[in-house]
């Protein structure tokens, strides 16, 4: 569906290098291709609004054979202000952050961090948790497993573990057409915005007492039996624990958040520092990605890289405007980047240079489980999915929860970071428009 040229789009396209000698630059098509699959986004101000809109996004798209860096933004950055989000606004990016997670993970299995057993090594075995707390973590069929679970198993989904944002003890989000259950922490937190809405219209009310408004911490080992000290607290106390498995431990798969709370723990247990600051010494700095941090860390600080911050939306609810705090999600999902960061990092990731062997990026993004979404083959890795369409073209990266994206075609080393910033809204087919339109039309048609 295209929108009238009117809707408010703000961009740049910046083609580095000399044009063919009788016009336009080779990748002058591909930008006109790619301005339409923005225009197309059915966005809340066009009148009327169209039921699936968003409000904003942004995206970077580059091909450095073509020479085309191609990077824009559509609709306000901010509910109800006239300034139009570009690529170098800042959003929450929700799960691309497992795929951060799980580059630490595999580099400290690299350096022999994990181990002789590398990502085989069993959490029982690093310290991350007391025994009593992993006889808790995972039990199926009345056996316990939370000491047993490989870091394979975490990285890869296969843990059999409930996701903590979306299962209850009673139900997984399948059983609720992929909404959060009902006694989930999602499906609490989401409970509460009605409050949390009313709490903001009401003078003297003060947000930070509710639990949209409360900064969590990850995970309290001081009060294990506390459901609400923390994430993983609540995962093993809120209304008895959703501690019970889902299958044998990679014996099948289920998308959990649980896991990678645990990797982060992992990871400051193995690094001796805080996770934010392992993103920042082997990921943030060695890119530059100086606007990319772990959100409501404190070590070390986040100031010196906090910029101008877009609105995400549930639904018409803007949470940046509305003080919606998204603390909870941590290793799973806390970071917050740009369009162009994003890009940054999953063409590094793409290229190889985040790791010392090209086996490590090899056996990440090999396929550990497979399904059918639509006429689309989503392939799931390490802290990677590949996106395989039904013409053979690949791209691997990740989605995130919030309406961020980031992809890499290795077959033509296109790259896309970007966001719709919209709950609902899976921006994978708009990412896979955005690679499509810059293909050359030699490899389109290929």
């Amino acid at each position: 569906m295209v929108r009238k040229a009117g809707c408010a789009i703000v961009g740049a396209v910046m083609l580095m290098a000399a044009g063919c000698a009788h016009g336009a630059s080779p990748a002058a098509s591909e930008a006109t291709r790619l301005d339409a699959v923005m225009q197309a986004l059915p966005l809340a101000s066009s009148s009327p609004a169209p039921a699936d809109a968003i409000h904003n996004a942004a995206v970077v798209v580059e091909d450095p054979a073509q020479k085309l860096y191609y990077a824009k933004g559509i609709g306000s950055a901010r509910e109800g202000g006239a300034v139009t989000i570009t690529a170098q606004d800042q959003f929450p990016i929700a799960s691309v952050t497992k795929t951060m997670t799980a580059t630490v993970i595999l580099q400290l299995a690299e350096e022999g961090k994990l181990g002789p057993d590398g990502i085989e090594t069993t959490l029982g075995s690093l310290g991350v948790f007391a025994p009593a707390v992993l006889d808790r973590l995972m039990t199926f069929e009345g056996r316990n497993y939370g000491a047993g679970l490989t870091i394979r198993q975490l990285l890869a989904h296969q843990s059999g573990m409930r996701d903590v944002f979306m299962d209850d003890a009673k139900f997984t989000s399948d059983d609720h057409q992929g909404n959060a259950a009902p006694e989930s922490f999602g499906g609490v937190l989401l409970g509460v915005l009605g409050a949390h809405r009313k709490c903001l219209d009401t003078p003297g009310c003060d947000t930070t007492a509710l639990m949209t408004g409360k900064t969590w911490t990850p995970w309290d080992a001081s009060q294990p039996n506390n459901s609400e000290a923390g994430i993983l607290n609540f995962y093993l106390n809120h209304k008895g624990g959703a501690t019970n498995g889902l299958f044998v431990p990679g014996q099948g798969y289920h998308y959990s958040d649980t896991g990678y709370i645990i990797l982060g723990l992992v990871i400051e247990k193995l690094t001796g520092d805080t996770l934010h600051a392992a993103y920042r010494k082997r990921l943030f700095d060695p890119l530059g990605l100086k606007h990319t941090y772990l959100e409501y860390a404190t070590r070390p600080a986040t100031t010196p890289h906090e910029g101008h911050a877009a609105d995400f939306y549930i639904g018409d609810f803007p949470g940046r405007t509305g003080r919606f705090n998204i603390s909870f999600d941590w290793a799973g999902g806390g970071v917050v980047s740009t369009a162009e960061e994003l890009n940054r990092f999953i063409r590094a990731l793409g290229e190889g240079r985040l790791f010392k062997k090209a086996e490590t990026l090899a056996l990440m993004t090999t396929p550990q489980w497979r399904q059918m979404r639509g006429d689309i083959a989503v392939e799931r890795g390490l802290g990677v999915s590949r996106l395989t369409t039904s013409d053979g073209i690949s791209y691997f990266g990740h989605t995130g929860f919030w309406g961020a994206i980031m992809l890499y075609e290795p077959g033509t080393g296109i790259s896309l970071g970007g966001t719709l910033n919209q709950v609902g809204h899976n921006p994978a087919v708009w990412a896979i428009d955005l690679l499509r339109a810059a293909r050359p039309r030699t490899a389109a048609a290929n």
